[in-house]
């Protein structure tokens, strides 16, 4: 028997990030508008401005199923699953998935009164979720990510290998050098 949300609340949980998938019936005749959508998304710059600002969703992918007559979202997050749909609502994100969910039967628009009831009736949860880096958030990789950028700058820049000789440092070289 699958489970829902309805009986959840949320998707299941890996440390901070929870898995969150939908599933919707396409409007007939409405497919080749839906799947010309998710093309433009694809390189849209203000989702991706969005994605950033939220700063809690780690991937999500749209998939047509069963001959392009259902739409699947599938994507993991951190925190709750309430935050995460209201912050859906108030950036870009809003607006790509009413373009997208739009093409989809009954769903109600993401700044509705109704959308968690409609994402709620429409949600799988996962019968398992591994994640291969459980623990940080989207948050902390971020910063971990700009923190390694930022080492390596100092390790390029020659009048740091002085200061790189320090033994304080040589756990963050050995690293480093892997």
């Amino acid at each position: 028997m699958t489970s829902t949300i309805n009986e959840y609340r949320a998707g299941l949980k890996v440390g901070p990030r929870s898995e969150f998938l939908a599933i919707g019936d396409v409007i007939p005749g409405r497919e080749e508008a839906l799947r010309d959508t998710l093309e433009r998304h694809r390189s849209d710059p203000h989702i991706q401005q969005a994605i950033k600002e939220i700063g809690t969703l780690h991937e999500a992918r749209f998939v047509l199923l069963d001959g392009d007559t259902r739409l699947m979202f599938a994507s993991s997050f951190d925190g709750p699953w309430d935050v995460y749909i209201d912050d859906f609502a108030r950036t870009d994100i809003g607006r790509a998935f009413d373009e997208t969910w739009g093409h989809v039967q009954g769903y109600p628009g993401v700044k509705s009164p109704h959308i968690k009831e409609w994402f709620k009736e429409h949600t799988v949860v996962a019968g398992n979720f591994v994640c291969a880096y459980p623990e940080p958030t989207v948050k902390q990789v971020l910063k971990a990510l700009a923190l390694q950028q930022a080492f390596q700058q100092v390790l390029d820049d020659p009048h740091a290998a002085e200061a790189l000789q320090h033994p304080a440092l040589k756990p963050l070289l050995e690293m480093a050098a892997d």
